[in-house]
């Protein structure tokens, strides 16, 4: 039986929209495993996901931290890779992964970003989050994190946090360790920007990334 050595874990909550292009670049891929990891969905998202071979489904509390800590309980990789479900990986980015950890002293790391939309706004937004990402090395969860199995298990997992878990997480995992940026990119849904106003969301951004700091969130 082949090893399982990766582990993509994708929490879920009505992603009928999105799932099927977040799962075809990633699924049969030979030693890697995918979790779908749902929060209750009420349309059809857990069906669609259903009909990609191989595809392991898990059901868990609402909450993005407490939905993907159920999808990691039930992974069998050395190496975990949590992705948005509004998200597309490459193929060959996945494949690349465990590279990162063969002779190197890494704990983690994610991707840069690109959000899939031509306006030139969203241009100058994918500068901004990917020289946070790589000067700082604080990437976000839509840029696809991963850790080492036995450094996640070491952490407890995701903090149960109604906002910021990811932020939380990268600040922690970089305690235990160096992270990595790579090169290749996660294509983001730019939903988000769109349903709320680019102002709005970068300045919610800005404020739940402040609460954090402080430590008032």
């Amino acid at each position: 039986m082949l090893k399982i050595t990766l582990s993509i874990i994708i929490p879920t909550l009505n992603e009928e929209e999105t799932i099927c292009h977040c799962l075809k670049t990633v699924v049969d891929i030979p030693g890697i495993e995918v979790i779908v990891s749902d929060g209750g969905s009420a349309d059809r998202t857990v069906e669609i996901a259903g009909q990609y071979r191989g595809v392991k489904i898990v059901t868990s509390v609402k909450g993005r931290s407490l939905q993907m800590n159920k999808g990691a309980e039930c992974a069998g990789g050395d190496v975990l890779l949590f992705l948005h479900a509004d998200c597309i990986l490459p193929r060959e980015a996945v494949l690349g992964i465990n590279n990162v950890f063969k002779g190197y002293s890494f704990v983690g790391g994610a991707f840069k970003i690109r959000l899939l939309s031509d306006k030139f706004s969203y241009r100058l937004i994918e500068m901004g989050i990917n020289f946070r990402s790589k000067v700082f090395k604080l990437p976000y969860g839509d840029q696809g994190l991963f850790v080492k199995r036995s450094v996640f298990e070491e952490m407890g997992g995701f903090r149960e946090m109604p906002n910021c878990e990811d932020l939380d997480f990268v600040c922690r995992l970089k305690k235990q360790g160096k992270i990595i940026i790579l090169d290749e990119r996660t294509s983001s849904s730019v939903r988000r920007w769109e349903n709320h106003g680019i102002l709005r969301t970068a300045f919610r951004n800005q404020l739940l990334f402040i609460s954090y700091v402080l430590g008032t969130l």
